[in-house]
């Protein structure tokens, strides 16, 4: 969504007193946004769903302003293989592009969670469509029904990590917890592929500090908890809880 359409809807959540929405939107069009988003001076947030989506929309107006509260237009939908111990294994590419062969577009989807069932946040007005028409995910059939909230066994699950590097620098970090080279995750923070706190990052020398959220695109993301003191050899050990 370009910045025109965003501001437009900025202005008129404020002229009308009404909540307006954007479609769902990716990490790297959300940073774009943030980068201007002080001079729409217009109070928002970015929801997704859940309060660690990665796609997220821009919702404008809040209950001061509009003088209500309102449930942002998304629901939950449940894709379930049928004959689950002997349907082959489906992917998160599996499940989008059977969405997207519905003729739905990428704006109107959100996350994609998969446990042993797939579950898709989706603008409000595409659910009850998904439901009727969605039979099959590659070669398995499947059925789907929307559902309230995420279940209980569908928790974003992370793992704490301790781990010694040269310093706290971004590319430092990206290459000991993803198993790469400096000079590799160097290129992939040039692809503006990296994003901290749903920004994106374009210095490698750039330090990560207590509570930095950083996602890489096609690897995974992480939290920096906290840096524990330098060891003996003069290197730096830090905690860190990857995303699994």
């Amino acid at each position: 969504m370009d910045r025109k359409r965003i501001e437009e809807l900025a202005k008129r959540a404020e002229r009308t007193g009404t909540y307006t929405y954007t479609d769902f939107m990716g990490q790297g069009d959300l940073a774009s946004f943030l980068d201007y988003a002080q001079s729409i001076n217009v109070p928002y947030r970015i929801y997704g769903g859940y309060d660690e989506a990665e796609r997220g929309m821009i919702i404008f107006g809040n209950e001061e302003m509009c003088s209500y509260t309102e449930e942002p237009p998304i629901k939950l939908i449940k894709i379930m293989p049928r004959g689950a111990k002997y349907a082959e294994k489906l992917t998160h590419r599996d499940y989008l592009g059977a969405l997207i062969n519905l003729g739905i577009t990428r704006e109107m989807l959100g996350d994609i969670l998969i446990k042993e069932n797939a579950y898709v946040f989706v603008l409000e007005h595409m659910a009850e469509f998904i439901c009727d028409n969605l039979f099959k995910v590659k070669h398995t059939a499947v059925d789907v029904q929307e559902i309230s909230e995420i279940e209980d066994n569908l928790v974003i699950e992370k793992e704490e990590r301790q781990v010694v590097i040269s310093s706290n620098r971004l590319d430092a970090v990206i290459a000991r917890i993803f198993n790469m080279s400096r000079e590799s995750a160097a290129e992939i923070i040039n692809e503006g592929r990296i994003f901290i706190n749903g920004r994106t990052a374009t210095k490698k020398e750039k330090s990560l500090t207590e509570g930095d959220r950083v996602s890489v695109r096609g690897h995974g993301k992480f939290i920096f908890v906290r840096e524990n003191g330098k060891t003996k050899k003069d290197r730096l050990a830090i905690t860190v809880e990857i995303y699994i």
